[in-house]
């Protein structure tokens, strides 16, 4: 089981946060499909169409429960996605439907992790209809990545990449 970060571990951690250069080109590939499973087990492709949110979250963070609202609640003018790993037991998975509920679009498996270059939960990217990365980012919860998301629309994204502190 995960936790969150306390106030001051949070406050550490966005202190090493560098902004992301104005201008910076992305060295991902733009994508505008994710393969993988739906909730079920079923084989799907997703299509990401216009400004889209993608989050990353797994059963087992405290604070993924929370985010896992936007994807069940949505966000205006955003296209949601969830984005979770296969459970070790695999799908259908009794802890995974009751995480995702029966709202929202999610995709379980590895293609969106790859594609995005995301290792763990929770992460957030919010990439443009030409499938182009626009701001990533820690989740640090769930009004933080609808303001990024609110600053995107609004065509005034404001992006941090947190580094590790050998650089």
């Amino acid at each position: 089981m995960t936790r969150g970060l306390s106030e001051e571990e949070a406050v550490e951690a966005l202190a090493r946060a560098v902004p992301i250069p104005p201008g910076r080109s992305t060295p991902r590939r733009p994508r505008t499909s994710l393969r993988g499973l739906d909730p079920r087990g079923a084989d799907v492709v997703v299509q990401l169409a216009g400004t889209s949110l993608v989050v990353f979250l797994s059963t087992t963070c405290d604070g993924c429960r929370d985010l896992a609202c936007l994807v069940r609640e949505g966000v205006g003018g955003v296209s949601v996605l969830g984005v979770l790993r296969v459970p070790p037991g695999g799908l259908p998975s009794g802890e995974l439907s009751s995480f995702v509920g029966a709202k929202g679009r999610w995709l379980v498996g590895d293609d969106a992790f790859e594609a995005y270059e995301v290792s763990s939960a929770p992460f957030f990217v919010i990439v443009d209809a030409a499938g182009d990365v626009v701001v990533e980012g820690v989740a640090l919860g769930r009004r933080d990545v609808a303001e990024h998301c609110a600053r995107v629309l609004a065509g005034a994204p404001d992006a941090v990449r947190a580094v590790d502190e050998d650089g």
